[in-house]
């Protein structure tokens, strides 16, 4: 069933009831099923996930469907949380990183001060350079990991995705059934990619990069 669509100014100057009640009452239908829309009505009950009704405490969320936008600037002294889709959604007037770029929507935050934060968005089995990987969107944090196997040291590796803003740290290892032991760093550290040094080639090494 749908909701009735409201009417404002009911009821209007002179009316009479006999006039107005149809109205008045879409309106106040129409008031309690909009807000029965993802949370427990004033009743107590709501539909559950599997379309049978349940009861619980009045008011409450049970699910939060959100629209996703398309532009979304900051409130000043209050957080927002929304969702868009990256490489689309403009926030503050710049058009947020394409990761992950299969038009899926995702969650933000953006904090009072403007700080937005990416909340999800994952792939894996991202192919990268002599590498096969992934990456997850945490909380605002990005975080990659792939299998490398380097010919030579040092030898350069780009991420599965490149990060939107910066690298704060990479951990690396090897593969200790291969090589009974093997030193390995890093060096040249960019958003896209990083030099491997390692005192045994031709292993397979480890790495997880966070950032940003």
């Amino acid at each position: 069933m749908s909701i009735p669509t409201y009417t404002l100014g009911y009821p209007p100057d002179g009316a009479s009831l006999g006039q107005t009640k149809s109205t008045i009452r879409n309106n106040l239908d129409g008031t309690f099923e909009t807000l029965a829309v993802d949370h427990v009505n004033n009743n107590g009950s709501y539909v559950n996930s599997s379309g049978g009704d349940s009861s619980g405490p009045a008011g409450y969320h049970t699910i939060i469907h959100e629209v996703p936008q398309a532009s979304v600037n900051t409130l000043t002294g209050y957080n927002q949380v929304f969702s868009g889709v990256p490489g689309t959604l403009v926030v503050n007037g710049t058009t947020t990183s394409a990761i992950p770029a299969n038009s899926d929507q995702q969650l933000y935050s953006l904090t009072g001060a403007g700080i937005l934060s990416q909340l999800t968005g994952h792939a894996t089995g991202v192919t990268s350079t002599a590498s096969v990987g992934g990456y997850q969107w945490i909380g605002g944090v990005l975080i990659q990991w792939a299998q490398v196997v380097p010919t030579a040291s040092p030898q350069t590796f780009t991420f599965p995705i490149a990060f939107p803003n910066a690298v704060f740290s990479i951990v690396t290892g090897v593969n200790s059934t291969q090589v009974s032991s093997a030193n390995t760093s890093v060096n040249a550290v960019t958003t896209t990619n990083f030099q491997l040094y390692t005192t045994k080639t031709n292993a397979t090494n480890f790495y997880i990069a966070i950032g940003n």
